[in-house]
């Protein structure tokens, strides 16, 4: 008969002790005596003990005692949580350690039939193969970390018809002829994230929240994302508004609104029902108009923004915001540390990932794709901003809107992108409410002027100061382009019923794709339908100035004579940090500084909280094994064997940095 959770996690728990304890036993009674001198020897009688190296002995204490005291460390951390749980996270435990652990420690060989050490010193790993390959993602689990998933090439070439984010995945799949992701910490932690930002309105419905439980993890990000959706459709409504454009244009002041109205029980109770959020969020709203100064353009930040606002009134409730000034994002602690510990906020709409060339962001990025992309989400794709500042594509000045268009690299965006999500697109109804409300070079008709005319105090002069230097022949070109430029897709397809309908017509018309781009988004940042994940790689090239010239911006000291990405129709469209603003879904960015020497990026470079940011260092130990075991196991490393101590060194020597390890691999460097 089986035994039960309890019987058999104890059992395991006293055999391991026992084996801690002879291999404890054994070391110790090796101690590093020095021989005595022959002579000393027979006169006295005694027989010296076999002179044992210092060295050898922390190498043996360091492979064989440790691992089984740590088991048993282990096992009895495991055990004080386990009286803690209810019966079902009780077996789940026991399981979860089952499948991870005790295989491994039934192939360690008993403590008593340890070999001499000097039979034990080569300490080899094994060379049968390891079991790193999972059959799908519905096996990965926090117990599979460092597990490789087997996608088909043929979903690769379909997901990433042009360009993929980064060279790590690219010289992967050159080098081993397969398509696999391994699932790193940071990964799972970033789907999980993914998974949980869908929008259940019923939330605030459900009989079991509570005074008492209302500040608890799960409700709190589902609670969140609903808001998310009501306090986004009151900020449309003043889309031309200046200066809610500067202060919402990312999610930082947004989200932090939304955490310390989460903290309080009796505004909660004020959001019950639609009717009753967007009664409250209209009042949000109408209260920031009226405190926020019309001329304070430095309330970016949420304790600038609680700083001027002060205090709210919802009904009989006063909001102090001042009490949050030091604390801008009171989450659940337990957020905190589940998910990518201090170094974030624990929850928000974005994230950005961060670090050295090769640290693995676009590695992360693209498993937080794929896991979209396999469980039913729509996938929006930036795979290198690189690429969109750079002058790989010719570009076309809007004259009215002073923005410049990419007519080509708008038609290669929409034809990856219906490649991607072919399945969701023949359904995906086309919202008319929102539709053709854009211009050719992608400006709502209710946003304010992209390239307004700004005043340099500094340089002393207008932004469009320019223009003085225009000739007539120019000023020609521009009124007789401008009927052209005036055109709209709406002119071609007054009313699509399919959101693919929109989409194939931008891709054979090339003067049309950048305000099909435009349009596509538009509805996949309102709709409750479908989740949607929005994904950037090297969305850092967007805050440089990009590498085509115009003489309109000579004047600026920064540009010198570069036109700036937030001038350009393509990288403007994702360049901000507005995950707040997709309804039902989220956006993960990561940087990329492939080109750049000795350059460090930091969430503050382009005015985002430390904390908006994760920041990646290659693999941890444990994660390069499985690497350099994967590029073995796949012919993409031709290194035959390798001891324990090689696979050490090389990790010292890499950092665990994924470029450089696949460099070393590529030259097989190292094969020993």
């Amino acid at each position: 008969m089986k035994l039960a959770a309890s019987e058999a996690f104890k059992k395991l728990k006293l055999k391991h002790y026992q084996q801690a304890k002879v291999t404890t036993t054994k070391f110790y009674q090796t101690k590093p005596y020095f021989s005595m001198p022959e002579q000393v020897e027979k006169e006295s009688g005694v027989l010296a003990p076999k002179r044992v190296n210092q060295v050898d002995l922390f190498k043996r204490y360091t492979y064989e005692v440790l691992p089984a005291l740590e088991q048993s460390v282990e096992l009895d951390l495991l055990d004080k949580v386990f009286q803690k749980v209810d019966p079902v996270v009780r077996e789940s435990i026991t399981q979860a350690y089952i499948r991870k652990q005790v295989e491994q420690l039934a192939q360690q060989p008993d403590p008593l039939s340890i070999k001499d050490l000097d039979d034990n010193t080569k300490s080899n790993m094994p060379r049968e193969k390891a079991k790193l390959f999972l059959k799908d993602w519905l096996d990965l689990n926090p117990i599979q970390i460092g597990k490789w998933i087997p996608l088909n090439y043929e979903l690769f070439k379909k997901t990433f018809k042009f360009l993929s984010p980064g060279d790590f995945q690219k010289n992967l799949i050159e080098l081993s002829k397969n398509f696999s992701l391994m699932m790193t910490d940071v990964g799972f932690k970033t789907m999980d994230y993914v998974d949980s930002s869908i929008r259940i309105p019923q939330i605030f419905q459900y009989k079991k929240l509570s005074k008492d439980n209302f500040h608890k993890e799960g409700y709190f990000i589902i609670m969140f994302n609903v808001l998310k959706g009501d306090f986004n459709d009151e900020l449309k409504k003043h889309r031309n508004n200046e200066i809610f454009q500067r202060i919402f244009a990312t999610s930082v002041n947004f989200d932090a609104l939304l955490t310390v109205i989460l903290n309080h029980w009796e505004l909660i109770q004020q959001l019950r029902t639609p009717e009753q959020r967007k009664e409250f969020f209209k009042s949000l709203v109408d209260q920031l108009l009226e405190k926020i100064d019309q001329q304070q353009a430095n309330a970016s930040m949420p304790e600038l923004l609680f700083s001027t606002v002060k205090t709210l009134q919802f009904q009989d409730f006063t909001l102090d915001l001042t009490k949050y000034v030091n604390n801008p994002f009171p989450v659940p602690k337990s957020l905190i540390e589940n998910r990518f510990g201090e170094q974030y906020y624990g929850y928000s709409s974005n994230l950005l990932f961060h670090g050295d060339h090769g640290a693995g962001k676009s590695g992360v990025l693209m498993q937080a794709i794929m896991f979209a992309q396999q469980t039913g989400w729509i996938v929006a794709v930036v795979p290198s901003g690189y690429n969109w500042t750079s002058l790989k594509y010719e570009t076309k000045r809007h004259f009215k809107t002073g923005l410049y268009m990419q007519p080509k690299a708008a038609q290669e965006w929409l034809e990856q992108f219906k490649e991607a999500n072919q399945v969701h697109l023949e359904t995906f109804q086309v919202d008319l409410s929102l539709y053709g409300k854009f211009n050719l070079s992608g400006v709502h008709d209710d946003d304010p002027d992209p390239c307004p005319n700004l005043y340099d105090e500094r340089r002393g002069y207008h932004f469009k100061d320019f223009e003085k230097f225009t000739t007539q022949e120019e000023r020609d070109f521009e009124e007789a382009q401008d009927q052209i430029m005036s055109a709209r897709i709406t002119l071609k397809i007054p009313k699509p019923q399919y959101l693919h309908e929109i989409i194939d017509y931008g891709i054979s018309n090339a003067h049309y794709a950048t305000n099909a781009v435009y349009e596509v988004m538009e509805q996949l940042y309102n709709t409750d339908k479908y989740k949607v994940l929005v994904a950037v790689d090297g969305i850092n090239w967007f805050y440089r100035p990009s590498q085509i010239p115009s003489f309109r911006y000579e004047s600026d000291k920064d540009l010198r004579g570069h036109v700036p990405p937030y001038h350009m129709s393509l990288p403007r469209l994702f360049m901000h940090f507005d995950g707040h603003k997709i309804k039902n879904g989220t956006k993960i960015t990561a940087s990329s500084i492939f080109k750049l020497f000795q350059h460090d990026f930091q969430p503050k470079h382009v005015l985002l909280p430390q904390k908006y940011g994760i920041k990646l260092n290659g693999a941890p130990l444990d994660m390069f094994r499985s690497f350099c075991e994967y590029g073995i196991q796949t012919g993409m490393w031709k290194c035959d064997e390798f001891s324990q101590n090689t696979l050490e060194q090389f990790w010292m020597e890499t950092q665990g940095n994924y470029f450089e390890t696949i460099k070393c691999m590529k030259v097989h460097w190292r094969d020993i």
